[in-house]
């Protein structure tokens, strides 16, 4: 009788062994079903480097590689949602990167019709010097802000974000929050067109 109990304890033990997969491989399977592989250079990667990068994380070069900066920026990026940090893609952060992706895309058009009635009506007659030309090319690029500006906005609209670092960190993201139920926006703690409509005034 103890022989068979245990052979059907070794049996369980065997078993249940059998299920225990690391938690990385686990995170890297989910990671790789969302974005594909990342053993290789990896178009996805290098969007999800650009977008940390303009929220101020440091990523390393943006070349589609998911070194260790990236994993860096990424495990950063999850611990300012108040997520799970893992340095893995998974199905939250992929959805917080690409509402930020899509809002900043949204105040682009806009910037680019403004600076596009800007450069449409001639300042001056005559044909323009140097620095009228460098004036033109400037105006013609769209303007999105940065994690600074947006900070730097917070800030002087009475809303404390933490230092101004240039990094989207967990007291700026509740910031931005308390600023949109402040003017009755949506406190998603993303700054799209309607949120920097109202923030933009404070710079």
């Amino acid at each position: 009788m103890k022989r068979l109990m245990g052979v059907i304890l070794l049996a369980v033990l065997l078993c249940y062994g059998c299920n225990i997969v690391p938690k990385s491989v686990q995170y890297q399977k989910e990671e790789e079903g969302l974005i594909g592989s990342t053993d290789i250079v990896n178009p996805k990667v290098e969007e999800i480097q650009v977008i940390l990068k303009n929220e101020g994380y440091e990523t390393g070069n943006t070349d589609g590689d998911m070194g260790k900066e990236t994993r860096d920026a990424i495990k950063a990026f999850q611990e300012s949602l108040g997520i799970r940090s893992t340095g893995y893609i998974d199905d939250m952060t992929l959805t917080q990167l690409e509402e930020l992706r899509r809002a900043r895309e949204a105040l682009e058009p806009k910037r680019s019709r403004a600076a596009a009635s800007k450069t449409s009506t001639p300042l001056k007659a005559k044909a323009p010097g140097i620095k009228d030309a460098l004036d033109t090319y400037s105006d013609a690029k769209p303007f999105t802000p940065t994690t600074k500006d947006i900070q730097t906005a917070l800030k002087n609209a009475g809303f404390d974000p933490g230092p101004i670092d240039g990094k989207m960190g967990q007291k700026t993201r509740q910031a931005i929050k308390d600023f949109q139920a402040a003017k009755g926006l949506v406190a998603d703690g993303v700054v799209g067109p309607k949120t920097w409509a109202e923030l933009g005034k404070h710079m």
